[in-house]
């Protein structure tokens, strides 16, 4: 009922759609004159993608850490005492939402690229267009739940968010100055790495995107677990 009904619902994933489709709708505008046989024309929609995972995390760390800095949590669990069923439910509509939008979104770009530039840079392959619209959504969906994780474990909005969006960013940049084998590793399984991999431009080419997406999904659960564990030891 919450999800449904607050304005940083709508407004959080109508931002990511537009963000993901639209910006790379007009990645694949601009790319018209300059695309030839043989291009990955899916990589047009990185930019448009990597922005669009900040609603989703925004959203995410809000799904549960709104009602801490509005006090609503003590309402919630005097409505449903069971803790670990409040977070699951929330992890279980949240995810669902994310992963169906996001889906959505990619495959919106997907369509628009083949139909712009297909003619040109030909077929794409298969399993290509698959990674990148159900590995998109997955991501999506993977992501935002480790912003709600992080989210139930701080209980601070804005906390949370910065924490996001530092994973997200930082590996990438510490692993340039890192060690050889520590700055591969953080490379290599940054969420920039994996949603470059994702889209055909992966950073490391020993490693595909589905690989990457389970390293982020076993970490997001283990901070879903510690989540769990922490909420229900908590007396709010």
């Amino acid at each position: 009922t919450k999800i449904r009904s607050l304005r940083s619902t709508v407004w959080s994933l109508g931002v990511m759609f537009v963000l993901v489709a639209g910006v790379g709708a007009l990645a694949v505008a601009f790319s018209q004159d300059n695309t030839r046989p043989g291009d990955d024309i899916l990589g047009l929609g990185l930019g448009g993608f990597m922005v669009g995972q900040i609603p989703v995390i925004t959203l995410g760390v809000l799904t549960i850490s709104s009602e801490y800095g509005t006090g609503m949590i003590r309402s919630t669990l005097t409505a449903c005492p069971r803790r670990a069923r409040i977070l699951t439910a929330k992890a279980l509509v949240f995810s669902a939402l994310a992963l169906a939008l996001g889906t959505a979104a990619i495959g919106t770009f997907t369509l628009v690229a083949l139909a712009v530039l297909g003619g040109r840079a030909g077929a794409q392959p298969a399993d290509a267009v698959l990674r990148t619209v159900l590995g998109g959504g997955l991501y999506l969906a993977v992501i935002g739940l480790m912003a709600l994780a992080v989210g139930a474990l701080l209980r601070h909005s804005a906390g949370a968010i910065s924490a996001m969006i530092g994973f997200v960013l930082l590996p990438t940049i510490v692993g340039l100055f890192a060690g050889e084998t520590v700055g591969r590793f953080l490379i290599t399984y940054s969420p920039v790495s994996i949603s470059a991999s994702l889209f055909g431009n992966g950073l490391d080419p020993e490693v595909n995107g589905w690989q990457q997406l389970g390293f982020l999904a076993a970490l997001t659960a283990a901070l879903l677990a510690a989540a769990y564990a922490a909420v229900s030891r908590r007396d709010v």
